[in-house]
């Protein structure tokens, strides 16, 4: 039987995951809610298998942004504001521990999102401000080192629900963390 080589094995093993990244798409978007759900969805899935096979990882294998390694978290905000509803504090303390944890060597971006309602440029300036404010509840509350967190503004952009329904609505008004690296 013959062996593969290690160079094809990384390079086949880097085709896969970028095949994962983009077989992910915002209908699959997962919303997890305990700190190993979290872990789960930010862990590249790969890794473990090369590294129990001897074959280390692929260049570049942990700066790839990916699909694969994003999760969406349904963050209440009051009302036309960035001011984190209380009853998100439990999730968002799930996913301090997640990153004190698990991904204590993970750099993450913090993406805000917003429904369509109000004008696309005020809905992505209020997108980072929600985004920024997670970040300060992560940073202040939890110690999680600024330079592991990325913030950006996606406003109305991305939405993972139509806009028609207030259901739909409250979906798309969310954050996304998604892995893009490690420290």
């Amino acid at each position: 039987m013959n062996r593969i080589k290690p160079r094809l094995a990384q390079t086949i093993a880097a085709s896969l995951l970028i095949l994962l990244a983009t077989t992910a798409t915002a209908d699959n978007l997962s919303f997890p809610s305990t700190e190993a759900e979290i872990v789960n969805g930010l862990t590249p899935k790969l890794k473990p298998y090369l590294k129990r096979k001897g074959l280390g990882s692929p260049k570049g294998f942990d700066d790839i942004k990916s699909d694969a390694l994003k999760v969406g978290a349904l963050i209440h905000f009051d009302f036309d504001s960035a001011t984190i509803n209380k009853k998100s504090y439990p999730l968002l303390r799930e996913y301090a521990k997640a990153l004190k944890g698990g991904l204590a060597k993970a750099i993450i971006e913090i993406a805000g999102h917003t429904d369509n309602r109000g004008a696309e440029q005020y809905n992505k300036d209020l997108s980072k401000r929600r985004a920024q404010a997670v970040k300060d509840f992560l940073m202040l509350g939890y110690e999680i080192a600024a330079n592991r967190l990325i913030i950006k503004g996606q406003g109305e952009t991305r939405p993972i629900e139509p806009n028609t329904t207030e259901t739909g609505r409250a979906k798309n008004r969310r954050v996304e963390f998604i892995r893009v690296g490690t420290l």
